[in-house]
């Protein structure tokens, strides 16, 4: 274990106390008024004529802003939102959905942060859930709301539209023109506990739930990206690409750097290949990622404008550790701060000193245990409690519950209560089961290593996902890979089965070579599909439930299917897909 790494971490913890301490114990008591508005109007009154936001060539003041949040408010109440009233945002990235944001803080209303890609009964389910009032949408997302929403449901709903890359349409009213001659706005000053807005889990299964984001809960998290991600000052440019509906994008990146009075240059969606000629058009000095973001940005062919930018500090999570070196050598990137941490989680974690492949180290009130790797239940010694793993182990990462660290869950009640754990460590605690697993390090330092679920079990053995793509991906013709196990009728457990996005030039035979020289029987895919590109969600997380359902049916599947036969790749069809099925076929 390297000496710096432990003096690191060390140096953590005094950062962590020092920093959180004092705000714990007299900043964010319940009762106190304090929301992510408190830091915009400072800015405003700080740094009235500088800029707040670039968004497609145009800026937006501090003072601007301000009274288009006052507009947008005004308009709102008129049309009958009322303080707890709760309205959906269906907006791709904008100046506007952030303003739309602070108007719904500053009357003390809910703003539910619809993900863009949401469609049909998803749609339908996650505007419906939170009872809302009323709509704001981008044209573009007009069509398909309506086509989504029941007819009962769209006549109780009042609409109004933002134009984006497509004009609001005759007979829909227009907000930004609507709301300025709204007259004046009512303020309502929001408290720590008050709820404010809703911000959807990912749907990578099942439908999407509401999460509760209490001022509290923004706060925190906009305090923890400042001090522990960005360190931003007022004179930062924050270059922001990651989707606005999510927390990473809009608490972690944007309202961290909200607290110094940085400016924002919005991208409406994420672009691979006008990501770095933005990055030194706008001289942006930080960004937030996820990790397939920066997958995505290796994917493009290098070019000598590689590291001409001028970057300081990079914030966000999932940079997996075979690309984290790779990405930043290339990019020439001085600073990457990875968190770890989930919208409605307890207990986040930062790895502040840029140690590659770790999300961080321990904190006070989280816990790695031992746990089934396949399902993730946790094992309970014969006294019924649960036992930490040990260094080199892998097991379920927990948070402590209490006064300080709250879980607030969801809308639903039922899917909140599932996510805690009781009489863990000893009788009547209680602890918030993240459903993903973590490695644990010398001097405490953890790695991510799979979410629960992901794991799946062949050969008798637990077979991680992320550790059979990572290296997958590194054959130099992968562009990504989506790693997953299916069902087959002749064998227990579940094969390994891996989508791959690839180049023209990927060769099957070499690739099989890589495979057999780099991972275990085991751990093999036993299944290839060649997609043209990755099933994501918008936070461009992999999704594989359809994937595990669709399994290697050639008749129920377009994309090229492979099996490993005798040490190489061959396509299936329905002679060999019968025979794999029956059992001639042996793995």
């Amino acid at each position: 274990m390297s000496l710096k790494w432990a003096i690191n971490g060390v140096l953590d913890d005094i950062y962590f106390m020092a920093q959180g301490l004092p705000r714990l114990l007299f900043t964010w008591k319940p009762e106190n008024q304090l929301s992510i508005l408190n830091f915009f109007e400072k800015n405003v009154k700080k740094y009235p004529n500088e800029i707040a936001f670039v968004f497609k060539d145009q800026s937006t003041t501090w003072q601007e802003a301000d009274i288009k949040v006052s507009q947008y408010g005004a308009y709102l109440q008129s049309q009958g939102i009322e303080k707890g009233d709760c309205f959906a945002l269906l907006m791709d990235n904008s100046a506007d959905f952030l303003m739309l944001l602070l108007a719904a803080h500053r009357i003390g209303a809910i703003a539910a942060l619809i993900n863009t890609t949401v469609t049909g009964e998803g749609l339908k389910h996650v505007v419906t859930i939170v009872d809302a009032k009323a709509a704001v949408l981008g044209a573009s997302h007009l069509e398909k709301f309506e086509s989504s929403m029941p007819e009962a449901e769209l006549q109780s709903l009042k609409l109004f539209l933002v134009e984006d890359s497509m004009a609001v349409p005759e007979g829909y009213t227009d907000i930004n023109i609507a709301a300025q001659s709204a007259g004046e706005v009512i303020p309502h000053p929001l408290k720590i506990k008050d709820v404010a807005m809703y911000i959807y889990t990912s749907g990578t299964t099942g439908l999407p739930k509401a999460a509760l984001i209490t001022n509290g809960r923004a706060v925190k998290t906009s305090y923890a990206g400042q001090f522990f991600g960005f360190k931003a000052k007022q004179k930062d440019v924050l270059y922001l690409t990651l989707p606005l509906y999510h927390a990473t994008g809009l608490l972690w990146s944007w309202a961290g750097c909200l607290r110094a009075g940085a400016t924002t240059v919005i991208k409406e969606k994420f672009s691979a290949s006008e990501f770095w000629p933005d990055v030194r058009k706008h001289k942006a000095t930080m960004f937030g990622y996820v990790g397939e973001l920066c997958r995505y940005l290796m994917n493009v062919p290098p070019n000598d404008d590689d590291q001409n930018h001028q970057l300081q500090v990079i914030s966000g999570n999932g940079l997996r550790p075979d690309i984290w070196e790779k990405f930043q050598t290339r990019f020439n990137i001085p600073k990457i701060r990875e968190l770890y941490g989930a919208t409605e989680g307890v207990g986040a974690l930062v790895n502040t000193h840029g140690r590659p492949g770790m999300v961080g180290r321990y904190m006070r009130g989280s816990l790695v245990v031992k746990c089934d790797l396949e399902s993730g239940e946790p094992i309970r010694n014969s006294e019924g409690y649960c036992e930490s793993v040990e260094i080199g182990e892998t097991g379920l990462f927990i948070s402590k519950l209490s006064k300080l660290a709250t879980f607030e869950g969801y809308l639903d009640k039922q899917a909140s209560n599932k996510k805690i754990m009781a009489d863990v460590m000893e009788d009547g605690d209680a602890w918030f089961n993240s459903g993903d697993l973590l490695t644990r390090h010398e001097n405490n330092w953890l790695s991510f290593a799979d979410r629960v679920g992901d794991t799946y079990r062949w050969k008798s053995e637990n077979v991680s996902t992320m550790e059979v793509a990572a290296i997958i991906n590194k054959y130099p013709e992968v562009l990504d890979s989506n790693v997953y196990g299916v069902e087959v009728e002749s064998a227990d457990g579940r094969a390994g089965m891996a989508l791959m996005n690839v180049t023209g030039e990927f060769d099957f035979e070499v690739f099989s070579e890589h495979v057999e020289k780099n991972l275990n029987a085991f751990q093999r895919p036993c299944f290839v599909r060649i997609a043209e590109e990755m099933k994501t969600t918008g936070t461009f997380k992999h999704q594989k439930e359809d994937l595990k359902k669709q399994g290697f049916d050639p008749a129920a599947i377009e994309d090229k299917l492979y099996f490993y036969q005798k040490g190489n790749y061959v396509e299936i069809d329905d002679s060999l897909y019968q025979r794999i099925q029956s059992g001639e076929e042996r793995f």
